[in-house]
Parts: C-alpha cells; sequence; structure tokens
C-alpha cells in the first residue's frame, strides 16, 4: 500500500504523514507474535544539511518524530540505487516515510551526483521499487504550483519535472491525500472517516471559542461565502486594523496580513493565539492559504510563510467548522 501525501508549507502534512505510519506499523506489529519476524520503520530525509536554517528544520523534523521507532535514512539521490545496492536495510515487509518529493527533485536535478534530465524517471522508478518491497509506504510532497509571480526557466523546469512526478506517484498510490490546516482532504482512494467520539468529547472539551475558518486561494470569494456562513457580522480587515481588534473582533478578513504584521511587531505565535481565544467569542476567520508556492528567497518571508500555517493549522485543529472556496464555491472540510 502507498499514500501520497501533499500540502503547503506549515500545513501539518508531516505530523499527519507520522501519525499515519506509525499507527500501521503498530497495527502490523501486533498481528505478528514473532517480535523476531516484525518489520522495521524507516524515515527517508531527502533535506540536505545547507546552513543553519535547513539545520534548523532537521532538528524541528527529528524532535517531532523523536521516541516513534524511525530508523533514519539520509538519501539525499539515487533513491533506486540505495534499494537495491547490498546491505540495504529496507527489507521486504517494511514500514516507510518518504519526506520529500520536492527536497528529492530538486537534488536530483542540480546536485552532481543526481540524475539530471532523468529526474523523472529517477524518482519514480525508485519509488515504484520502494512501494513493490514494503508493506506501506508514505510519501510526502509539496504544493508548489500557485505561486502568482513569473516563473524564471529554471523555477518552471523544476515545477514541470515535480508536477511530473507528482502525477506520477498519484497513478501509483492507493490513496492521495491533501492536507489543509491539519485537516484531512482526501483526494483518492479513501472515504471519509467519522470522527472518533472519544475525540469529538475531547475536542469539545477543550474548546475556548466558537471559531469557524474559511480558507483558499486569493481573490476566490471567500468574504462573500463566509457571509452565508455568519451573516450579518461586522468586518474587521487584518490589513490594517490595530492589533489589539484581534481580542475584539468577531469576523476578521485578510488574516493572513494580519499575522504578517503581528510578526513585523515581533510577537510570538502563542500570543497570538491566546489572544484569538479570549472571552470565548464566536469568531470567523477569513484567511488565504499563502503556502502552496516555491520557498521564497527572502528568511522572512519563508518564515511567514511557515508561520502563518502552523497558526492556521493549530487554529483549524481547534475549530468547530473549517470550509474551502474554490472559484467561489465553498466546501466544508471538517
Amino acid at each position: 500500500m502507498m499514500e501520497l501525501v501533499s500540502g503547503g508549507s506549515g500545513s501539518g502534512k508531516s505530523a499527519y504523514a507520522e501519525d499515519l505510519i506509525c499507527a500501521v506499523y503498530r497495527s502490523i506489529c501486533t498481528s505478528v507474535e514473532d517480535t523476531r519476524k516484525r518489520p522495521s520503520l524507516y524515515y527517508i530525509a531527502s533535506m540536505g544539511h545547507y546552513g543553519e536554517e535547513t539545520e534548523e528544520k532537521i532538528a524541528a523534523h527529528r524532535k517531532q518524530r523523536d521516541g516513534k521507532g524511525f530508523h533514519t535514512l539520509e538519501w539525499y539521490t539515487g533513491l533506486e540505487e540505495h534499494l537495491s545496492g547490498p546491505g540495504c536495510p529496507v527489507t521486504e515487509g517494511s514500514c516507510v516515510l518518504l519526506e520529500c518529493i520536492s527536497n528529492l527533485t530538486a537534488n536530483e536535478m542540480y546536485m552532481e551526483e543526481g540524475a539530471g534530465k532523468n529526474t523523472v524517471e529517477a524518482i519514480t522508478d525508485g519509488i515504484r521499487l520502494l512501494k513493490e518491497r514494503c508493506a506501506y509506504v508514505v510519501v510526502v510532497t509539496n504544493d508548489v504550483f500557485a505561486e502568482s509571480v513569473m516563473d524564471s526557466k529554471e523555477m518552471k523546469e523544476y515545477k514541470r519535472v515535480l508536477g511530473q512526478i507528482n502525477r506520477n506517484l498519484a497513478q501509483m498510490a492507493d490513496r492521495v491525500t491533501r492536507i489543509v490546516y491539519g485537516v484531512r482532504c482526501p483526494v483518492s482512494g479513501m472515504e471519509e472517516d467519522s470522527e472518533d467520539p472519544e475525540e469529538q468529547r475531547n475536542t469539545e472539551k477543550n474548546k475556548k471559542t466558537t471559531l469557524k475558518i474559511v480558507t483558499g486561494g486569493a481573490f476566490q470569494g471567500k468574504k462573500r461565502y463566509a457571509d452565508t456562513i455568519c451573516p450579518g457580522r461586522i468586518w474587521t480587515d487584518g490589513a490594517s486594523c490595530p492589533l489589539e481588534e484581534i481580542r475584539m473582533c468577531t469576523a476578521i478578513e485578510h488574516f493572513h496580513l494580519f499575522i504578517r504584521r503581528w510578526m513585523k511587531e515581533g510577537r510570538t505565535k502563542e500570543e497570538l493565539l491566546d489572544a484569538i481565544e479570549e472571552n470565548g467569542r464566536d469568531i470567523i476567520i477569513v484567511c488565504d492559504e499563502i503556502g502552496c508556492g516555491l520557498v521564497p528567497t527572502n528568511a522572512f518571508e519563508r518564515s511567514y510563510r511557515e508561520t502563518t500555517g502552523r497558526i492556521m493549522s493549530e487554529l483549524a485543529g481547534r475549530a468547530e467548522r473549517v470550509d474551502q472556496v474554490v472559484c467561489g464555491i465553498g466546501r466544508r472540510i471538517k
């Protein structure tokens, strides 16, 4: 079995993928009485060590999967060669999480030892071999195709190659899932599971505010759709309102721009989450989904994009309702 997981920056796709493969691994292990015959759990890491920022990301991912039983394999290129080589630790029946295809694609295209013009074939063949060998494979990829600026020739070629690889893997996968702010949105191969009753009770118990979220790309009609969910609200514009208004408002649009201004003032994610949950308000938030583009070159822009994803993922986890709007058409995803 293979599941392909996609999503934007800070969307929660890594946490979902880890929880999924760990749950599958535990299930398989409980069915095998002889501990010597139980499979192994592997994490194939494709992010190279390119400086302080990537080192921090690698450390954060290691911390997130610490204690979950993963054996980490740092394979930056040549997936098929690693799997075919002598002494490969990934044996029949293993469970594997590979993160992520966007990094692996860049490595194959631009590293000296990479596949270059044969990147699509190299990665596709490597994942196919991985699927054939393993009991369950989860592959994480990035949605980088919603960029509004003109691409350079090099970036256009990277997107073309990654897009072709994603299509190949989607055809190969038994399931394809997109994660939007921590909410699982099945694309193919699975039906929505009903929420676990105990989990639902705990969510209600821990909820401090009645929160609704409407998200989607820019200029998709999100605010108009939000008005159908919560009619008659007086809207606060996150692009220009006083920062302290977040403690009082009951409807805010352009929330992604509010987060940007909040960060520019040096204020933290935790402070913002606490401010939203004050007074147990009934509040609706409209926010652009800004994580689905190429990684910005500016350090603040990278941090802003990822922090927005992290904030919205936490809020979506606490919200009673989350809707996504595409071309003016809204769909409830939670």
